[in-house]
């Protein structure tokens, strides 16, 4: 699949395609970009099945095709903003340029980062807020991932409080 491929699914009376505001944090970027990706919905079960077509906005898919998901969970001035982060491990994959400009620890290959909400999985990135709140998150995230990166699993769910 391409770089600038839609994702599409089986056409299903019960599924459909949608868009939502996600960051991502690019390799050979150098700051991190605000783009729409797809996941699927189950009309039947809105708020509850939703699948993120996260394999169609991460690079280099020839090199590694497994994707790992992490629940990132941090607390902002006492609020709670929970994100599911996707990402790929391989000693390949170009370092990320964009979360070491802001501060974290290398990390290889793209990173893409999706807004949970209490009531559905999935949802929007709505303010710059939540923007540099996610920024935050990566940066933490990337520091606590660098002394196990060579273990072969990651843990499932991380928490921080900043």
């Amino acid at each position: 699949m391409g770089m600038h491929h839609i994702a599409t699914c089986i056409p299903d009376r019960y599924s459909t395609v949608k868009g939502i505001r996600a960051r991502i944090y690019r390799a050979n970027s150098t700051s991190p970009n605000s783009i729409t990706a797809h996941f699927r919905v189950n009309t039947r079960q809105p708020s509850k099945d939703r699948f993120v077509f996260a394999a169609d906005l991460l690079g280099n898919p020839r090199r590694q095709t497994y994707i790992h998901d992490i629940t990132l969970s941090i607390r902002y001035r006492r609020t709670l903003y929970k994100f599911l982060v996707f990402f790929k491990k391989h000693k390949m994959l170009p370092q990320n340029q964009s979360i070491q400009n802001l501060g974290g620890s290398p990390i290889n290959g793209d990173v893409l980062l999706i807004a949970c909400g209490k009531r559905v999985s999935v949802r929007n990135l709505r303010s710059g807020l939540e923007d540099r709140v996610a920024d935050k998150a990566i940066e933490r995230l990337s520091d606590a991932l660098s002394p196990i990166r060579s273990q072969r699993y990651f843990p499932p769910a991380i928490s921080f409080d900043l």
